[in-house]
């Protein structure tokens, strides 16, 4: 299936839309078990019981981390860059400094440089895409590298007016094995089917409607 642009305003709007949906599968892809009633919840305000405090923070800050990026989005201030990378790991992870030293600081910067040089030629959302597979690929942070690939690969795909791509709970054992071929093997194949595969389950209801 060829992914639909449907415009950055309505990309963001649905973004806004799902957003509990989209934290409860980022939340529940590191292990955090609440519920999808539950995160609705606390997303509400209201306190949760039964959970331990350092899940419940880790599901505001992914919640939080999300709305950053969908404002950056929606104010033509989304741009891929070292820095806004740094900017989202902080954000998601329970760091207090930024957790990344000079050497691997340095890599990183050199990483964006050299992709937006080719960013051009390259064809939408496949560029999205690539952006996630080589960030966890590199693993610049010592923790929240696949949480922050997420989000700048949705931060592109908003940005050039694509749905935001979810990895969903039904998709994480698939999502695991895959990872796990690519840890072991270096393959990628699998990970990009899974990614197509979580961005066409995300638009086929909107293909279905215009249909």
């Amino acid at each position: 299936m060829k992914l639909p642009v449907v415009g950055k305003n309505f990309a963001t709007f649905m973004a806004k839309k799902i957003h509990s949906s989209l934290v409860f599968d980022m939340a529940k892809l590191e292990g955090t078990p609440f519920t999808y009633p539950e995160i609705q919840t606390l997303l509400d305000g209201v306190a949760v019981g039964g959970h331990k405090l350092s899940d419940q923070e880790q599901v505001l800050r992914i919640s939080g981390a999300w709305r950053f990026l969908i404002l950056l989005v929606e104010n033509d201030r989304f741009e891929l860059s070292k820095k806004l990378a740094v900017v989202l790991n902080s954000r998601i992870t329970t760091s207090k400094t930024l957790d990344i030293d000079s050497l691997e600081e340095e890599k990183l910067g050199s990483f964006f440089r050299q992709f937006a040089s080719g960013t051009s030629a390259k064809c939408f959302p496949d560029t999205a895409f690539e952006v996630f597979l080589q960030l966890i690929a590199k693993e610049f942070f010592c923790v929240g590298n696949e949480l922050t690939a997420q989000l700048l690969m949705n931060g592109v795909l908003l940005k050039e007016g694509y749905l935001p791509v979810s990895i969903h709970v039904a998709r994480q054992l698939q999502y695991h094995e895959a990872m796990t071929c690519f840890q072991e093997r270096g393959n990628m194949e699998k990970l990009k089917t899974v990614l197509n595969i979580c961005a066409e389950e995300m638009v086929t209801p909107f293909v279905d409607e215009q249909d």
